[in-house]
């Protein structure tokens, strides 16, 4: 039976109020939206690490397909509610813990969904996750693309502007674009099998391998999906 465990805590004091991840994100359906390419990327029967699960969307989704899916999320409430299709769950502040409450379990998939850019110290937490992937697992990232034109546009005139979600989420600490993305990635000892765009309205065109496509993808894509496995000698011992 899931049961709600906590790291300690720092936790809890890291969950502010008004910013419940649960009540601000849900599942975008959309056929080339972000969501449905990161579901389609994890096989079926996968044993996954759902890092920031909210609500347990994209979970609930995993599990039809007969994956086995731990959560992790700093917000209390969203893990209160998640739904019971998770194994287990974890009250986890990626700022701040050091190792998962499962530490004999190996994922096929970790799994962390417009997650990152909301941690001071990314490639830190990125670092801690890697050690929980599974002989042959992946690590399938997505970060919001900064270099989109709904945001290069209003640049041209000054805009600049924070809001409650989106790219400009006023919560990110750190912005992304193709090339940034996958110096963090490489950067945790992760070698990057696979880069995509992701949008709702370009998507199939961006999911290409074209040349077109992948020029294209830094102006339209309104997500980054990157898939990346731990290189050869990744270490899993707990950091100092």
């Amino acid at each position: 039976m899931r049961t709600l465990r906590e790291t300690g805590p720092e936790a809890i004091r890291s969950s502010p109020p008004g910013s419940r991840r649960s009540q601000r994100y849900q599942r975008n359906y959309r056929r080339y939206g972000t969501h449905e390419l990161l579901i389609g990327l994890i096989p079926s029967a996968s044993a996954v690490l759902d890092v920031g699960c909210a609500s347990g969307y994209l979970g609930s989704a995993l599990a039809k397909r007969g994956c086995r899916v731990w959560g992790v999320d700093v917000d209390v409430a969203a893990l209160e509610r998640l739904p019971s299709c998770y194994e287990d769950a974890s009250l986890v502040d990626l700022d701040e813990f050091t190792v998962l409450p499962w530490p004999e379990q190996l994922f096929d998939v970790v799994l962390a969904a417009d997650v990152l850019e909301h941690v001071r110290d990314p490639k830190r937490a990125l670092r801690i996750l890697t050690r929980y992937v599974a002989p042959g697992g992946r690590v399938i990232i997505s970060l919001p693309n900064v270099a989109h034109a709904s945001v290069r546009f209003p640049l041209l005139f000054g805009r600049f502007t924070y809001r409650d979600t989106g790219i400009l989420d006023a919560t990110h600490f750190h912005l992304y674009t193709f090339a940034t993305a996958r110096t963090l990635v490489e950067s945790c000892g992760l070698r990057i099998d696979d880069t995509r765009g992701a949008s709702d309205h370009f998507g199939a065109w961006l999911g290409g391998r074209s040349p077109v496509g992948r020029l294209g993808r830094g102006l339209l894509a309104y997500n980054i999906v990157v898939t990346a496995r731990p290189s050869e000698g990744t270490s899993r011992e707990s950091p100092a």
